[in-house]
């Protein structure tokens, strides 16, 4: 405020009556330009600081949100976790009487899991991948996650390996229910 007031009071002394001062009173006159200058100075500074640090922040703010989104708790899931998953091969129905029945089935493969693996008859609306949007052919291995969601076997284990959450439900197949 006082700078602000001293640019008023000196502007107006040094422009209004500049040749008198410097006559009567130099040591006022050049006071009065050179806090003006120091101003000018302190003005361009801070426009130029604001403008590094506009510059800065947006050339920099997408290296700080990933290195913020790696920091945070988002782990991928171990081969440990994914060997429990129940595996199953897709086999397309062919029945011509009921062609409504269902596109196909989920038989299980044998596997060490906890979960139990039962066979299961997919619509075929349900029988895609909702990873790489791509329908299920005939013979092709699938995984089934704790909560009911399937996809192809190569997919979801690319995606568990990034995130260990459903992809449809955001089911944290580490944590259980356990909010994400």
């Amino acid at each position: 405020m006082a700078s602000f007031l001293w640019w008023i009071v000196g502007f107006y002394w040094v422009v209004s009556g500049g040749d008198i001062l410097l006559q009567n009173a130099p040591r006022l006159y050049w006071l009065a330009v050179v806090f003006l200058a120091f101003d000018v100075f302190f003005a361009i500074f801070c426009v130029v600081l604001a403008c590094l640090i506009g510059i800065a922040l947006c050339c920099c703010l997408p290296c700080i949100i990933a290195i913020l989104y790696a920091i945070t708790e988002q782990e991928g899931a171990s081969e440990a976790d994914l060997s429990i998953l129940p595996k199953y091969k897709f086999q397309i129905i062919n029945n011509r009487e009921k062609p409504s029945l269902g596109a196909g089935k989920m038989i299980p493969i044998e596997t060490s899991s906890g979960y139990l693996a039962n066979e299961r008859i997919l619509l075929p609306e349900d029988a895609e991948c909702c990873i790489c949007l791509s329908s299920y052919e005939d013979g092709v291995d699938l995984h089934a996650l704790p909560c009911n969601h399937h996809f192809h076997s190569t997919c979801i284990v690319k995606w568990l390996k990034m995130n260990a959450t459903c992809p449809l439900c955001k089911y944290n197949i580490l944590k259980g229910n356990e909010p994400v």
